[in-house]
């Protein structure tokens, strides 16, 4: 099956060095093979999952994607290529050779984020809408949680309008980002939130609200009755609109 295979490309490329062409570029010269056939074929310096990646990244280093690969959590994590991609034998060529397809893929793994997308309100990943490589990148990044932007950046990319800028910012999401409000994978609150009562979430901040807001009164209970801008204000320092 290996004329199949995404690899089988390499043998056609008259441009590619030798030791990156076809069967050699993993196995190493064929005329070691004929001069000791017990000789071991694979140049693995060992079974571990890091020698097994750099088997791959032999190559695929030189990708944008991947040249990040060797710093990832997922290599810290021992995950080597072969743990998520079939075998470069008799894979089809399919789409990058998964050996599932995310976000099942990825749950093999990280059975609590499975587990928070089945809450009542979450990213529509489940659904297909949305998957977790518009968000993170399995290969490495500079960012937290690998993801393909840093800070909010990766938020905005859909929650334009909730970008700015602002006049007036509302600073604990300026300086901490949206995931001091929001779980981004599920929740059992509204909007993903961490509280279901939004006057909770608030004065997990503002517990020095002015004494005029008597949380008696049903009126003060929801502060987003009277502060409506939460996410930025151009008009209202204290984000009324």
């Amino acid at each position: 099956y290996y004329k199949e295979s995404a690899h089988y490309k390499t043998d056609l490329d008259e441009k590619a060095p030798a030791e990156l062409k076809g069967c050699e570029a993993c196995h190493g010269p064929g005329s070691e093979h004929m001069e000791d056939p017990e000789k071991a074929l694979f140049k693995f310096p060992g079974k571990s999952a890091k020698s097994r990646s750099e088997i791959c990244l032999k190559c695929h280093k030189k990708e944008a994607e991947r040249f990040t690969f060797r710093k990832s959590e997922h290599r810290l994590g021992a995950i080597a290529c072969d743990d998520c991609h079939l075998p470069p034998h008799n894979a089809p060529a399919k789409e990058y050779m998964l050996r599932e397809t995310a976000p099942n893929l990825c749950y093999n793994c990280h059975r609590e984020i499975m587990a928070e997308f089945a809450l009542p309100e979450h990213h529509k990943v489940p659904e297909g809408v949305i998957n977790c490589t518009d968000c993170h990148t399995p290969h490495g990044s500079p960012n937290y949680r690998m993801l393909k932007k840093e800070a909010d950046e990766v938020c905005f990319k859909c929650h334009t309008d909730k970008r700015g800028p602002w006049i007036y910012e509302h600073l604990s999401l300026y300086v901490e980002g949206c995931l001091v409000c929001h779980k981004p994978h599920g929740s059992n609150s509204r909007h993903l939130l961490t509280y279901q009562e939004v006057r909770m979430l608030c004065l997990s901040c503002h517990p020095d609200a002015p004494a005029f807001h008597n949380q008696r009164n049903a009126r003060f209970q929801t502060c987003t009755v009277c502060h409506m801008n939460i996410h930025g204000s151009n008009v209202s320092k204290i984000l009324l609109e």
